[in-house]
């Protein structure tokens, strides 16, 4: 089912941790080339870490933030009063401070009617904003990239490892939540850089910029495949028919992070399979239109 009624575009804000990984940065450029379905109110930049290349989430807030004012340089997307810093530690590290992103978040929840807030980083921002100000909590959808399928022994996963209380948080608060989990659902979204070429290549600026993150994006090392795990939840917003959920009563976070299934809680949404083919059909057809 495609979640547009009317074809009215939908209030959107984009959190994201844009300098980690390549799929940020397709992911941004994705949804921006979907204007004509969403009403981009904001991006947010969600923390993220990688010691052993001296980037902490401090440090990563700056990047980030610089990578998204390229991209949307590149694709002529006003970035006035729309592109704000977030968190720069965690909730599990007894971060609770005041930031742009978090005040934005708040902000535009409470004005809008509604309003889809596409995670895909750790959830910092998210479940700092709906603490802050709970009343957020039933103006708000959250669409979630992390952890793990559901009945996987684990979820150390990126997203979801940094902040755990995070997690918790979103979880317990019962906010209308969809989970795209990374292994064995997002995990099937993997390309090459010899497919990007060919559908990509030679179109833009942009696109050798993204093509050249992807082969090597100064964190993961030279590779050439890898998964755009952050394009599914631009696409679940365009097109829900591209994948199958399932319900399931919210899930306790045990101490080992795995998920104890649970009865009787509200519910939340898991994705249980995406349709990578159409996924990528849409991708390439919005990216690889040299209109920038």
């Amino acid at each position: 089912m495609n979640i547009l009624k009317n074809y009215d575009r939908i209030n959107v804000i984009l959190d994201t941790d844009t300098y980690n990984e390549c799929d940020d940065e397709f992911a941004l450029a994705y949804m921006i080339k979907s204007q004509d379905l969403f009403n981009i109110n904001a991006i947010t930049i969600a923390p993220f870490s990688h010691p052993s290349k001296n980037v902490f989430s401090k440090d990563s807030q700056e990047l980030s933030y610089q990578e998204v004012l390229k991209i949307c340089n590149w694709l002529n997307f006003d970035t006035t009063n729309k592109v704000f810093k977030g968190s720069i530690d965690y909730l599990q590290n007894g971060y609770n401070g005041d930031n742009d992103a978090v005040l934005k978040i708040i902000e535009l929840s409470l004005k809008n009617d509604k309003t889809y807030i596409m995670a895909i980083g750790a959830i910092t921002n998210v479940a700092l904003a709906i603490r802050k100000e709970p009343r957020i909590i039933h103006k708000i959808e959250v669409i979630w990239l992390g952890g793990n399928e559901i009945g996987y022994k684990d979820n150390l996963e990126y997203n979801f490892k940094q902040d755990v209380e995070a997690v918790k948080v979103v979880l317990n608060s019962k906010v209308k939540l969809t989970v795209i989990p990374c292994q064995n659902v997002a995990s099937n979204l993997r390309t090459s850089i010899y497919e990007l070429a060919h559908f990509l290549g030679d179109k833009s600026g942009l696109n050798q910029h993204l093509l050249a993150r992807f082969y090597c994006d100064g964190f993961h090392g030279i590779q050439e495949g890898r998964v755009l795990w952050d394009i599914s939840v631009i696409a679940y917003l365009i097109n829900q028919d591209w994948f199958i959920t399932q319900n399931i009563s919210c899930p306790n976070v045990l101490d080992d992070m795995s998920y104890e299934f649970t009865e009787g809680k509200h519910e939340i949404t898991f994705v249980t399979y995406i349709d990578v083919d159409k996924v990528y059909k849409n991708l390439f057809r919005k990216l690889g239109d040299n209109n920038e």
